[in-house]
């Protein structure tokens, strides 16, 4: 049979290609841009192909697709992002068609936009926006994001959707009826609000996402701004409620499921929050006393996300990053997350804005990780810029596999 290679976006299935089809890819792009500005090929191979050989392409093949991925001008090139449209539309054979597409808001109202199953994040983004009269110079405030609806009524953000995906296909992909797309602010320094707090349409959106975030208690209000916040919400002053939330704690921040964390002491229970130049945890002690900890990102040196596929079990996942404490001392601190992509592209993103970090360093690098059950090194972060985040090829058990983890994975052709 037939292998084929399956690509992972930040976790998530996104496609998969055939050699061939790779092959296309690389002649177009050849054509449009010129051979010395596209990376070397794997060349085809007239010979039978031991198991070696085959892994050896597979990872020339990432690699490759890797390096394309992080180019300033591929990568957001029109012919660049057709492809992968185009790949992840033929691998869940998805027709194109008119629909209306559901769209919520943080506080669960909703929106129904008429679009296409092959528009782009970047269209339907225009289109929803379009519908809550956002003019267009704002759509860097705001995007798409996959999440998933609880049973509690809330819901967890899952990862922001780029803008060259096709929110549709994904969502099929998921093949949960729970999964939503939603339209949130795509920032995480609350002074931007400050963009948006001018026009009608900024105002509704960002106050939909902060009156769901007193709700559910992700912000600590004192008691006093407590009642001025229910106050606003009373009067219907939306603008005076988002002005007064800039000044409480956690507002804006990025919340995750409960995970695990191995500081100060390994197996603490943890409550995850990314915001304000912070990662807080809110950890459970083997005594059960609660400490809270807060990590500057401009203290965080450098970190790398791992992932592990057990035969039985759901992917783990977990982001490592290495801190320089009030000692001035460097430790790695690990957090066990199913978000740890989410994590990464919270810490990438402050890192963007403040990229100024401790000890002199002019930016925040990424890290491939050595787990504990690989003596050799494995590329596990997410180092391919807005497109392709890396998950490993092959199943491992602790201790017994020792496979390298990777962006693409074997399957029979019948599979698909």
């Amino acid at each position: 049979m037939q292998k084929v290679y399956v690509v992972h976006l930040e976790g998530f299935l996104f496609c998969k290609v055939r050699y061939s089809q790779l092959h296309r890819w690389n002649e177009k792009l050849r054509r449009y841009f010129g051979s010395k500005c596209v990376p070397s090929f794997p060349p085809k191979s007239f010979l039978a192909q031991t198991e070696s050989m085959a892994e050896e392409r597979r990872l020339q093949l990432q690699s490759y697709l890797q390096t394309v991925a992080e180019d300033p001008v591929i990568s957001v090139s029109e012919i660049f992002t057709t492809l992968l449209q185009n790949a992840q539309q033929e691998t869940f054979k998805i027709h194109p068609q008119v629909i209306v597409l559901e769209i919520l808001l943080a506080d669960r109202n909703k929106l129904l936009i008429d679009t296409h199953t092959y528009d782009s994040a970047e269209r339907m983004l225009s289109i929803a926006a379009q519908k809550i009269e956002l003019s267009r110079q704002f759509l860097d405030y705001i995007a798409l994001y996959l999440v998933r609806e609880d049973t509690n009524g809330g819901y967890t953000v899952l990862r922001k959707l780029n803008a060259f995906e096709l929110p549709y296909v994904g969502l099929w992909s998921m093949q949960n009826e729970n999964s939503r797309i939603m339209i949130r602010k795509s920032y995480l320094d609350p002074m931007k609000d400050r963009m948006l707090l001018g026009i009608t349409a900024g105002v509704l959106l960002l106050y939909s996402q902060a009156k769901y975030e007193l709700e559910r208690d992700w912000v600590k209000p004192t008691p006093n701004q407590y009642r001025k916040l229910k106050a606003s919400q009373e009067a219907g002053k939306k603008r005076e409620f988002l002005e007064l939330m800039e000044e409480v704690k956690f507002y804006g921040y990025q919340h995750f499921e409960a995970c695990i964390c191995d500081y100060p002491e390994p197996n603490c229970p943890t409550s995850v929050r990314v915001g304000n130049n912070e990662i807080n945890c809110c950890i459970q002690l083997p005594s059960n006393h609660i400490k809270e900890a807060s990590f500057k990102v401009n203290r965080i040196r450098c970190w790398r996300i791992s992932v592990q596929i057990p035969l039985q079990e759901e992917i783990g996942l977990k982001l490592s990053f290495e801190y320089q404490d009030s000692q001035d001392l460097w430790q790695w601190v690990t957090i066990y997350t199913h978000q740890a992509f989410l994590l990464g592209s919270c810490l990438k993103e402050i890192s963007t804005e403040k990229p100024k970090l401790a000890g002199n360093h002019a930016e925040m690098p990424f890290e491939s990780v050595a787990p504990d059950c690989k003596p050799k090194s494995w590329n596990a972060q997410s180092t391919l810029s807005k497109h392709i985040g890396t998950v490993p090829g092959k199943q491992c058990r602790e201790v017994t596999r020792k496979d390298e983890a990777s962006v693409f994975e074997y399957i029979a052709d019948d599979q698909l």
